[in-house]
């Protein structure tokens, strides 16, 4: 058995075998709509994932990377397990291992379970993943506030002007 995660300086903590730099899951916001026709915005807290990690950076070439892992999903499961009661995974010398995560995914705005299949070695030296996790950190020491946008509730800004010239075409066109 192998710790999972390390700590680090500034709260955060390295796990090494997954290639993921965490934070705790706390603080988050998210924005919502409200008003005729939504046209109003406000953020609010994002509720239910406290007891997960937040990933702030994934490690290039890690096992996370190839899983589709990325900065602020939250980790909240591993194996059928709390996060809070995970203190060790088992990880085979000879033979690749799956780990399934349940992950909020945050640019969808949903759950879902991540299978991160990790070698029996570590993807590259132990000194070199933890001389890039200290150096992400130094380059990014503080979690990104940026507030969780739902797509489905959110419409993409670039698709609502695209939509309002087609119906001020179609106007014009009506006109004539």
């Amino acid at each position: 058995m192998r710790l999972i995660v390390e700590p680090m300086a500034g709260g955060f903590e390295l796990c090494v075998r997954l290639g993921l730099i965490l934070a705790p899951a706390t603080n988050l916001t998210r924005v919502i709509h409200f008003g005729m026709a939504g046209q109003h915005e406000a953020t609010t807290p994002l509720r239910g994932l406290e007891d997960g990690k937040l990933v702030h950076a994934v490690l290039d070439g890690s096992p996370s990377v190839r899983a589709g892992v990325q900065p602020r999903d939250i980790i909240f499961a591993i194996n059928g397990k709390p996060w809070r009661e995970v203190r060790g995974l088992i990880f085979s010398d000879h033979q690749p291992s799956e780990i399934a995560a349940i992950t909020f995914v945050g640019w969808q705005f949903a759950v879902r379970e991540v299978v991160i299949r990790v070698p029996p070695q570590t993807y590259r030296p132990l000194a070199e993943i933890q001389q890039q996790a200290a150096d992400v950190v130094a380059g990014r020491p503080t979690l990104d506030p940026t507030p969780y946008r739902n797509p489905r509730e959110d419409p993409d800004p670039g698709m609502v002007r695209l939509l309002e010239g087609l119906k001020a075409s179609r106007r014009r066109r009506a006109c004539w």
